[in-house]
C-alpha cells in the first residue's frame, strides 16, 4: 500500500527501513513507526502535540466514546460481509483508538490484508504505533497520501480533513469510505456553558464532493462528564481548544461537573456512480 513519499516507487522493509527502488530510505522506530512526511516543514512541530495526544487518550481510555467505536465496528463488517483480503487506510488516525478495534474487528472476521494509519501529528503516530504492532502507523499529510493509487478497500475518516480527489485516488474498485463527524446536538450543553451564542452543528456541510452516500447512521447518547479534568480534556480534543476566547476558557475553568449529550454521525460513502 505505502509508496516513497519523494518518488513514489513502492516501499518494502529492509533493514530497519522502508526503502524503495531508487534509493530513498525512511527510518523505523523500534515500534514499527515511521515518518513519510517531507518538505521544507519536515521536522517542525505539525498537527497535534504532545500534550493534546495525551489529553485524547486519557479522555477515550475512559470509554466516554466507546459506543461510537463499537458501530463503527459493526458497520466495517455489515459493510464487508462476504468479502476478504481487505486493506485499511486510518487518514488522520490520532493516538490510534479507532484504528486498532477497526483492524481488530476485520482482522477476528478473516476479512483484512494490510492496516495503515497515518496523521501529521508525530506525536500520536508515535503512541499509537507503540501501542499496535498490528497496524502500520505513519506520519504523512492526508492530502499527499504516500499510498498506491487504487489500493486501498476501506477508508477512514473519523474528525479529521477528508480530501475527496486523494481519497478518489487512492480507494479500489469497490472501495467505501466510512466518516464519523459531529451530529447536530454534538457537545451541546458544553457550548452552551462556555459561549454566549452557542450554535449547533451543520450536518449538511460534510458531504464528500465526488462521493454519493450509501449510508447513514447517527449515533447519539448523553453523557456525564463526572470532573473537571474529564470536562478539560475532552475540550482539548476539539477544535473549540483553538478558538475559544479567554472570557469562555474562564468559564470552562468553573465547571466541575456537565451533563453533556454526545451526537455523531456515521456516513458510508462510495464514488459517485460506483
Amino acid at each position: 500500500m505505502l509508496i516513497c513519499p519523494v518518488c513514489s516507487a513502492p516501499l518494502a522493509e529492509a533493514g530497519g527501513a522502508l526503502k524503495c527502488p531508487d534509493g530513498h530510505s525512511f527510518d523505523l522506530a523500534a515500534s514499527g513507526y515511521c515518518n513519510l512526511l517531507t518538505g521544507s516543514r519536515n521536522g517542525k512541530f505539525i498537527g497535534d502535540d504532545r500534550e493534546m495526544v495525551a489529553a485524547r487518550r486519557r479522555f477515550l481510555e475512559s470509554g466516554a466514546y466507546a459506543p461510537l467505536r463499537d458501530a463503527l465496528c459493526a458497520r466495517l463488517l455489515a459493510m464487508t460481509e462476504g468479502r476478504a483480503g481487505l486493506s485499511l487506510l486510518d487518514a488522520g488516525c490520532g493516538e490510534g483508538y479507532y484504528t486498532r478495534a477497526a483492524a481488530a474487528a476485520l482482522a477476528g472476521a478473516g476479512r483484512l490484508l494490510q492496516a495503515v494509519g497515518t496523521d501529521i501529528s508525530k506525536s500520536a503516530t508515535r503512541y499509537a504505533a507503540g501501542r499496535d504492532r498490528a497496524v502500520r502507523y505513519v506520519t504523512a499529510n492526508s492530502y499527499h497520501l504516500p499510498v498506491a493509487d487504487g489500493a486501498v478497500d476501506l477508508i477512514l475518516s473519523l474528525f479529521a480533513p477528508a480530501p475527496a480527489e486523494e481519497f478518489l485516488r487512492i480507494l479500489a474498485p469497490g472501495g467505501l469510505v466510512i466518516r464519523a463527524v459531529p451530529g447536530a446536538d454534538h457537545l451541546w450543553e458544553l457550548k452552551q456553558a462556555v459561549y454566549d451564542e452557542p450554535y449547533r452543528n451543520r450536518e449538511e456541510k460534510h458531504r464528500l464532493p465526488g462521493f454519493a452516500e450509501r449510508d447513514r447512521v447517527r449515533v447519539e447518547y448523553p453523557f456525564t462528564l463526572d470532573s473537571p479534568d474529564r470536562i478539560r480534556d475532552l475540550f482539548a480534543m476539539t477544535p473549540y481548544a483553538r478558538r475559544t476566547p479567554r472570557q469562555g476558557l474562564e468559564r470552562l475553568e468553573k465547571l466541575e461537573r456537565l451533563d453533556v449529550t454526545f451526537s455523531f454521525l456515521l456516513l458510508t460513502c462510495e464514488p459517485a456512480g460506483a
